[in-house]
């Protein structure tokens, strides 16, 4: 009896505890797109939804010592945070300057531009780039 009780208090214990960082981290494993639509270009897209929460990688392919200068344009309400991942997945340290970022590539291969959105609504996010 006194197994059970304790099984049944750890139980309640690691439930109250997860629902808890739950509420209060609000972690998201899943990107809510709402009226999401995209347009690619050769160097470059365009976003644009009702609704986004959650994040889009953007690739880019270079060969090391480009360097890649990304411009994005964003509209409608919301937060937003970017960053940059080598073809490793490392996050890479950006020169920022207003809405363009750059990077010089340390290696060849696929790096990504990561948008990160924040309850945005009524938008658009139109990235470009260009490697030299």
């Amino acid at each position: 009896m006194k197994k059970f009780f304790l099984f049944l208090v750890i139980v309640l214990a690691l439930f109250f505890l997860s629902a808890t960082y739950y509420y209060i981290f609000h972690p998201k494993f899943f990107d809510k797109k709402i009226n999401w639509s995209e347009k690619e270009f050769s160097n470059g897209v365009e976003l644009k939804y009702d609704y986004f929460d959650g994040e889009k990688r953007v690739p880019i392919k270079a060969l090391k010592g480009n360097t890649i200068k990304v411009t994005y344009l964003v509209g409608g309400k919301g937060g937003m945070m970017i960053e940059f991942l080598d073809p490793h997945g490392f996050f890479v340290k950006t020169k920022p300057g207003g809405s363009t970022v750059s990077i010089v590539a340390e290696t060849d291969g696929e790096y990504q531009f990561v948008i990160k959105g924040n309850k945005m609504s009524d938008g658009y996010i139109k990235v470009e780039w260009i490697i030299k």
